[in-house]
Parts: C-alpha cells; structure tokens; sequence
C-alpha cells in the first residue's frame, strides 16, 4: 500500500507539472508585444500589438541648393552659360553613391548609400545617421562599381538604383547606369545673339566617370536629426563648351563622344559644394 500511495502522489505532481507547462506556453503565444517585423524590438511570437514597437530613427536628411549660377534653378529659365550661348535646361538629374560619415568611432557608411538627385527637389532623406559627432563626409558623384554592373531589378523597390523607380537612369543596352543626364536648349548662332531651340543632350556614364569627393564639416548627429546642406550649381556643368550648330559639340551619349563627356565631368568638383 505505501508503494500505491507514492506512485499515486508522483502522478499528482506529474500533471500539475503538465498543466502549469501548457497554461505558461498558451499564455507566451497569446501575449501581446511588437508585431512589426521591421522594429527593432520584434515579438516573432506575440498576438497583439502594445504599442512598445521601436524602430531605427530616419535622422539624416541632405538639402540641396539647386542653381543656374546666382540663381535658383528653374527648368525652361534662360541663362548664360560661361562661353556666353543662351541655355535652358528640361531635364537635370545625377546619382550619387557610396556615402560615409566619418566620426569618433572611426567611418559609417550609410545602409543605402544611393541617391538620385534631380534638379527640381531639394529635400532627401538618407536614413539613419549615428548619434556622434562629425568632421567629415565623402561620396561619389556617379554609381559604385558593383552596384553599377548589377540589375536594377534586383534592388529594393526603395532603392534609387531600382527598376521601379521611374526617374531611374541605366542604359539598357550596355550594362551600367546614366550617371549624369542634362537636357535642354540652347542657341546656337554664331553671333550668340538667337533663341536658344536647339536640343542638347549630355548622357554620361562609365566607371571611369565616377567622381569621388570629400567635405571638411562638423556634423552632429542627434535624435531630432540632422541635415547636410550643399550647393549644385547645374549650369556650370556646361563650363568649358561651346555649343554651337555642329551636333558633336552638344551631345554625347559617353561612347559616341567621349570628349565632351570627360569635359562635363571635369566640372563637377567645381559645380558641388557646402552651403
């Protein structure tokens, strides 16, 4: 008989083990908790949102100043280039890539690196900066290597460089992205002195043609964010040619001419710069 007892009371403990077991695992999948798969702070097995989900803060903003020269660009506006020809652009836009901030914690390249920057917006968000304090960054104007023999279907839908972006600019015939696209009109009379109705056509691209630059700036990050404030004077792009009624002198599409490519890129140094 003591046996049957000490066998009936280990069966007692054993199913109340069982009981606490299963009530414990059916009250952790049916807790509440972040149910956001893109929070930091996510439940894989929580029901219900609390509330308490908490993401990376988007703290980087960049603005840039877009001009034709003292002024602020406006497409159509008609303006002297340096060799005194009558321009107006239609369509003004450019990549750039591979951005780094440099800070107590030595470089912090950014988780998407790529932004195309058109001539008509100013304001772009670039994600999340560090809480740190800043003495320089760098990026390239154009698209780094790899990501500029890589399909542009392959990237995020958010990505600057996706096929879902409509403004997105790669040549579909040759692998590679348009890094640099200028658009407009120009005059091309010989006393300089007509209307600016003939097209010119800058479509520039190619490894070779990517421009890596550097600014010296004291940038602190904070919570509240920060914004990075730079200069693009468009129309200085053009300085150093002389468009005139000869199509070779107004267009390129990089390999077909690629002279008047090098020629614009030569400019870009000048044409970018801190606010």
């Amino acid at each position: 008989m003591p046996y049957i007892h000490l066998k009936f009371e280990t069966m007692k403990k054993l199913t109340l083990f069982l009981m606490l077991a299963v009530a414990a695992g059916f009250s952790s999948c049916n807790s509440d908790g972040c149910i956001d798969p893109a929070a930091l702070n996510y439940d894989p097995n929580a029901k219900d949102d609390d509330g308490s989900c908490v993401y990376l803060a988007e703290n980087l903003n960049f603005k840039f100043y877009n001009k034709l020269g003292a002024q602020d660009f406006e497409f159509n506006t008609e303006v002297q280039s340096a060799s005194g020809r009558t321009v107006k652009f239609t369509r003004a836009q450019m990549y750039f890539s591979g951005f780094a901030f440099n800070g107590s914690g030595g470089a912090y390249p950014l988780v998407d690196p790529h932004l195309l920057l058109k001539a008509d917006k100013s304001d772009y968000n670039l994600g999340y900066l560090p809480i740190d304090a800043y003495t320089s960054f760098t990026f390239s104007a154009g698209v780094d290597s790899v990501s500029n023999h890589s399909d542009p279907a392959g990237f995020p839908s958010t990505s600057a460089l996706s096929s879902n972006n409509p403004d997105h600019m790669h040549w579909g015939w040759d692998p590679g992205y348009i890094f640099y696209v200028l658009e407009g009109m120009v005059d091309t009379s010989a006393a300089m002195n007509g209307t600016a109705n003939a097209p010119f056509i800058f479509h520039v691209g190619g490894d070779m043609l990517r421009v890596d630059m550097a600014f010296v700036s004291n940038i602190n990050s904070v919570v509240e964010g920060v914004t990075v404030e730079l200069d693009v004077d468009w129309l200085k792009l053009l300085d150093g040619t002389n468009m005139t009624s000869d199509v070779s002198t107004r267009s390129t599409h990089t390999m077909n001419n690629p002279s008047l490519a090098a020629l614009m890129v030569s400019n870009i140094d000048e044409a970018i710069s801190l606010h």
